[in-house]
């Protein structure tokens, strides 16, 4: 445990430790769901084709990314494939502005937190792609709560079901709801 404010050099330490891991590292091809490589995720509900899985305030949401949009809004919607933090052939997705900080889910909601080398954690922010629900694009299942997949509803993230207990769990457009496009990353 620690107390108090750390050092600019702690700081310097502990990031140099989570890029030596592999986070925050250098990334190779683009759009794909190969390790190391960034991407965009995009919706392919018929409302919101144009809008993309982006952190904002640490929430996770999806809003529209377009070219005349702002830098800090592209890097918000670009992410690292890393393997999964609790299962390799699943995966994770770091931020790429904010290394060491992946998408993980708490009480079914998605954030942007910084990696706490929890087990649950790990957990929490492993998805296992498989064929899109939909019929097309890809669906993540949430690797502790396999019948929860990535879904938007009401342009927030979040793990849902398809029916529940939960408004972001209705079955209405579900299927597309929790299918996305693995595109391109949207920051150069």
């Amino acid at each position: 445990m620690t107390a108090g404010i750390p050092t600019d050099a702690a700081d310097d330490a502990v990031q140099a430790d989570i890029v030596s891991v592999g986070y925050g590292g250098p990334t190779g091809s683009t759009g794909t769901l190969s390790p190391g490589s960034e991407t965009s995720l995009r919706a392919t509900t018929s409302c919101c084709t144009g809008d993309y899985v982006r952190h904002q305030n640490d929430a996770a949401v999806i809003s529209p990314v377009t070219s005349s949009s702002s830098s800090l809004d592209k890097n918000d919607a670009t992410w690292i494939v890393r393997r999964g933090l609790a299962d390799a052939s699943c995966v994770s997705f770091e931020s790429r502005n904010y290394p060491g900080d992946f998408l993980r889910h708490f009480d079914y909601r998605v954030y942007r937190q910084p990696m706490d080398g929890t087990a649950q954690f790990r957990a929490d922010a492993t998805f296992c792609p498989q064929a899109g629900k939909s019929g097309t694009g890809t669906s993540f299942a949430s690797y502790n709560y396999p019948t929860r997949y990535l879904r938007h509803y009401d342009h927030g993230l979040y793990v849902a079901s398809n029916g529940g207990a939960n408004a972001f769990d209705s079955s209405t457009s579900w299927t597309a709801d929790v299918s996305w496009a693995v595109a391109a990353p949207w920051a150069p």
